[in-house]
Parts: structure tokens; C-alpha cells; sequence
């Protein structure tokens, strides 16, 4: 697999910036994140007892603070990038 391009970043900060996510880190105050070259995917689960593999999900970009390395977590379907992280998902599996 590959990691998110040059080009799938810089569009993801954009579609972050146009929403409003350009606060300090709020564990440091850093003001410099970068991205994770992927994408996270969490699985939801519907009980404790055990783990159901395949079910839905929530997909997201990740960013990383580049003083403390706080995660913060962003969902592609409400920033409006899941389709993207859907097409780049099957061109890797295609």
C-alpha cells in the first residue's frame, strides 16, 4: 500500500483549514501538526464481548502535533473527503 501523496495531503489540510481545524495543539499550545500518511478506521462495536471485524466504521485523517504527538482525529464523512478515502481504498485493492 501506499501512503497519501504530496497533493492527498495538502488537500486534506485545505478541507481542514476551510472548516475552521487551525487551533494550537491543546495539550502544548504547538501550532505545527503534519499528517499520518494514511488513513485511520475505526470500527464500531455494538457490545463489549469481543470484536466484530467488517461492520461499520468510521474513517478518518489523523494529525499529529510535532511537539507532544497529540493525535487529533478527523472523519472523512463530515469533512466531505469520504469518497476520496473510498476511491484511493479500491485503487489499492483493484
Amino acid at each position: 500500500m501506499n501512503e497519501l501523496s504530496t497533493e492527498q495531503k495538502d488537500n486534506i489540510v485545505k478541507v481542514l483549514l476551510k472548516r475552521g481545524a487551525n487551533n494550537p495543539c491543546p495539550r502544548c499550545n504547538n501550532k505545527q501538526f503534519t499528517l499520518v500518511g494514511g488513513y485511520f478506521n475505526h470500527p464500531i462495536q455494538f457490545g463489549l464481548k469481543g470484536i466484530a471485524i467488517g461492520g461499520p466504521s468510521i474513517p478518518s485523517v489523523v494529525a499529529v502535533c510535532t511537539k507532544c504527538g497529540f493525535l487529533s482525529q478527523h472523519a472523512l464523512g463530515i469533512i466531505g473527503l469520504l469518497q476520496e478515502g473510498e476511491k484511493q481504498q479500491e485503487e489499492k485493492n483493484g
